[in-house]
């Protein structure tokens, strides 16, 4: 299965409101949002499992700020929304989805520039692929206002809450596998990660991932040579031990110490002319079930020996013809969160290739 990227970077309840809180529209003296004009038929509530979060915002000055995020809804527009509205360019022809949430500070300290803490937000794909942010002014050809505004405060006091909406853009025909709230906004890194998954988004995220041993042509761009394709095939996902990484500099942070290693074995065949530099192990990804794309870390020590992980450390060229297993280490730090799939990251191409993780 090949994964696409965007233009830029159980119980479910599902309860469709017809505008979201803090989205366009008059608000009732019992706080309800009475709607404006009667909402296109072709806008779809999406089965999120909505409630509160507790998570960490993290501003642009690495100060932090203890919140608790309320998902309410999430609602998948259509192409006519991008249609009429005033967006970039390159961002008509996709999807709106217009997600809307609580935010309540739990802290002790005032929060400023109450607006970023929506910057932790990924809107994850059934491809991975992360939504575009979209800012998104007018309204739609046919007249319709369009349900989803920032009405987020300039700073929020300890105990106080606001209610607001986001809009992400996705390609036609991707659904949503999740959404996901990163404490440090580097969702693929260590931190702290809340999620709330959409029903029926692993389901359709597995659909055309290849299988463990398929053969698979992977873009690798060799520098000198320029771009080849490797026979690339997954071996193997294994769970490690932290025991296992004692005394290796991976340069973890504080959080990755703490989480389960899984080592992730892939076999590449040198299809080129000449000597190939083996190091493909860096564009391994491993794709968890919240949404995650874990990169792979390799210790550069040499004739090191890890239970499980066979590997060449220390880059090597492959002569043409012959082949090359390379593992590389990952780092899941979420108690709830399972690997799901393997990726690689493609030279020239926006999103990675993916298998169905096997594992042991």
């Amino acid at each position: 299965m090949r994964l696409s990227s965007y233009v830029k970077k159980a119980t479910v309840s599902a309860a469709a409101i017809p505008l979201f809180a803090g989205c366009t529209g008059e608000q009732s003296p019992g706080g309800t949002v009475e709607q404006a004009a009667e909402r296109p038929a072709s806008w779809t509530d999406l089965p999120v499992r909505t409630g509160a979060r507790d998570v960490v915002h993290t501003d642009t000055d690495h100060r932090s700020y203890a919140v608790r995020i309320t998902v309410k809804s999430l609602v998948r527009g259509s192409e006519e929304d991008m249609r009429g509205a005033r967006v970039d360019k390159e961002l008509k022809g996709m999807v709106p989805h217009y997600l809307g949430f609580e935010v309540t500070n739990t802290g002790r300290t005032r929060i400023p520039a109450a607006y970023m803490v929506d910057s932790g937000f990924a809107l994850n794909g059934t491809d991975w692929a992360r939504g575009e942010k979209v800012h998104v002014s007018g309204g739609r050809a046919d007249g319709v206002d369009l349900p989803c505004a920032d009405t987020a405060p300039k700073a929020l006091a300890p105990g106080d809450s606001y209610d607001t909406c986001v809009t992400y853009a996705l390609p036609e025909g991707v659904g949503v596998l999740s959404l996901t709230h990163n404490a440090d906004g580097y969702l693929d890194e260590g931190g702290a990660v809340a999620t709330w998954p959409v029903e029926g988004g692993l389901k359709a995220a597995s659909a055309g991932l290849a299988e463990p041993g398929d053969l698979v042509r992977v873009r690798w761009d060799t520098d000198e040579d320029g771009v080849l394709e490797l026979p690339a095939t997954l071996k193997s996902v294994r769970r490690g031990s932290t025991a296992d990484l004692a005394g290796l500099d991976l340069g973890l942070n504080e959080k990755e110490r703490r989480g389960v290693p899984y080592y992730v074995s892939v076999t590449y065949t040198n299809t080129g002319p000449k000597d190939l530099y083996a190091d493909q192990a860096d564009r391994v990804r491993l794709l968890t079930e919240g949404g995650r794309r874990i990169r792979g870390k390799t210790p550069f020590v040499l004739d090191t020996k890890i239970p499980g992980c066979p590997s060449d450390w220390v880059a090597r060229t492959v002569p043409p013809g012959d082949s090359v297993t390379e593992c590389s280490i990952h780092l899941v730090t979420d108690d709830g969160d399972k690997p799901f799939a393997v990726g690689f990251a493609e030279a020239g191409r926006p999103g990675p290739v993916a298998w169905r993780a096997p594992l042991r």
